[in-house]
Order: structure tokens, then C-alpha cells, then sequence
């Protein structure tokens, strides 16, 4: 049964933009930051977006010379502190969280835009993004709040009856297969028949003490054991991740647990009021 939900996975738009610089067929994200940075009007020096970063001038200049950054996105964090400098010279938010590879990031345009009260999410075409899955990122607990969370149109339930959620994709450890800031349409393990297979996109929960790391990998079979594999192009996401074998249904082995399985995958490339995406006014 869980065929139908392989099929729909990690269909998603890709960045096409006039403004993005290329480099074997992905992103440069020093020339591409370097770009937008002489578009500012009045133009911002490099050490005047350092001092206002509170980072060296030669920290942020390495973040420009693609010799020496050769990553094709940048982090979301350095994104969003850039955002109102180069906004408060005509470059709008969105341009620069593009450098992180995200698009339909909620901004205050999409806010204006936003509707009086909170929507509901109990039809059928609607899925509530609740949270954000990162390799590497340690929360105390992995739910937004309700202020944070908004909702995205992935159409009907293939399984009725499972527990289906959203989450968004951050950071870029599976970049190959789906780009940081789409949505994911997940489905639950164990609720409705729903389970993984080898091969599938699936939702995993890592605790430490008490810590959470949300994560998205893809679930495979080395000989008779189970492991766990990221698709980035970034070196320090190489290494898979053993889990046992566990039980059928579990995936689990003592702090890691496969959670969810991830059906498919999309980013809202369209302007305010047109996109499947809707946000809470709260």
C-alpha cells in the first residue's frame, strides 16, 4: 500500500532566476552574495555588512570569494541577518533568503497578505507545517508555536485515515534530492498502515538528553541491517547512520527513531495570494 505514497515523493520546483550565478549546474553562493551586496542603493561596502554582521571583514569577505566558500547556498541564519541590511537599501528579504535556497519564506509582505483569523485545518486539502526538520539542530522540543505555523495545499490524503503533517526542509543535508525551504507532506509510522520500506524518504527524531534533533534521510538496507543516508552535496553529510535492525514497524535503536515517512515535497515559488501556502494571523 505505501507504493502509491513512493510514488509522489521529492516532486518539487527548483530556483530558476536570472540573478543566480551557476557553477556546475548548482548555486555559487559568494558570487551570487557579492551580487546582490552591489545591487544595494547606495551600495554597502563589504566591511560596512561585516561591522553591521559584528563579524571581521575577513570573515565576510572569505563569504564573497568563491576560491574560498564554495557552497552553494548559504545558512539560513547568516540569510535572515542579511535580509534587513541589504532591505534597507532596496533589496527585498525575499531576493536575500534566496541565497539560502529558500523561497516563500514568511515575511511581512506575506503577512500584510495573510488572512483576518486563523485558518482551519481540517479539510482535506490542507496540511499544518508545524515544524522544521536540520541535521545538526537541537531543540528543546521539535513544534513550532502556534504563531509560527502555517498550512500548505498538498491536495487529498492518499491514505485516509493516517496521521499526515507538514514540516519544512532546512540546511542542506539532503540538497540533492530537495532544496532547503520546501514543505514536506509526512505521514506517521504505524498510524493507518502506514510504514517504511528501503528505499523511502523518511522523518527521524534523535534525542539527547533532553534534546531533540529532527532530521530527514533516506532509509536503506545495507546486508541485513538498517541505516540511515543523507543526499547533500556538503562533505560533513557524507557518512551513513547504522540503526540495527529492528523491529518491523520500529526503526528505532535506542536514541534514534524513524518517525514519519515523507510522501512528497514542494516549495511555493508563486506571489503572495496565489501560492499553496497560507499563513496564521494570531
Amino acid at each position: 500500500m505505501y507504493e502509491i505514497i513512493a510514488r509522489k515523493a521529492t516532486t518539487f520546483s527548483r530556483i530558476h532566476d536570472a540573478n543566480f550565478s551557476l557553477c556546475d549546474g548548482m548555486p555559487n553562493s559568494a558570487l551570487n552574495l557579492k551580487a546582490l551586496r552591489n545591487r544595494t542603493v547606495p551600495k554597502i561596502a563589504s566591511r560596512a555588512v561585516a561591522d553591521e554582521l559584528g563579524i571581521p571583514q575577513s570573515t565576510y569577505a572569505s563569504m564573497e570569494d568563491p576560491s574560498k566558500n564554495k557552497k552553494p547556498f548559504l545558512s539560513l541564519q547568516i540569510a535572515k541577518q542579511l535580509a534587513p541590511i541589504f532591505a534597507a537599501r532596496g533589496v527585498s528579504e525575499a531576493e536575500t533568503l534566496k541565497l539560502a535556497g529558500v523561497t516563500g519564506e514568511l515575511t511581512e509582505q506575506f503577512r500584510t497578505a495573510a488572512p483576518a483569523s486563523p485558518p482551519t485545518v481540517d479539510d482535506e486539502e490542507w496540511v499544518s507545517v508545524t515544524g522544521s526538520v536540520q541535521a545538526g539542530i537541537w531543540r528543546e522540543q521539535s513544534d513550532w508555536s502556534a504563531a509560527e505555523r502555517y498550512d500548505v495545499k498538498f491536495g487529498p490524503s492518499v491514505r485516509p485515515g493516517a496521521d499526515r503533517f507538514g514540516l519544512r526542509m532546512e540546511g542542506l543535508s539532503m540538497n540533492k534530492t530537495i532544496l532547503p525551504g520546501s514543505d514536506l507532506e509526512c505521514y506517521r509510522i504505524g498510524k493507518g498502515g502506514i510504514r517504511a520500506v528501503p528505499g523511502t524518504l523518511v522523518i527521524v527524531a534523535r534525542n539527547a538528553h533532553d534534546l531533540v534533533e529532527l532530521t530527514c534521510k533516506r532509509l536503506d538496507m545495507v546486508d541485513d541491517k538498517w541505516v540511515l543516508r543523507c543526499e547533500s552535496t556538503e562533505a560533513e553529510f557524507q557518512d551513513m547512520i547504522p540503526i540495527g535492525k529492528p523491529d518491523e514497524g520500529m526503526f528505532t535503536d535506542d536514541e534514534i527513531r524513524v518517525v514519519g515517512v515523507v510522501a512528497s515535497a514542494k516549495q511555493d515559488l508563486a506571489p503572495p495570494g496565489f501560492g499553496t501556502r497560507r499563513y496564521r494571523n494570531i
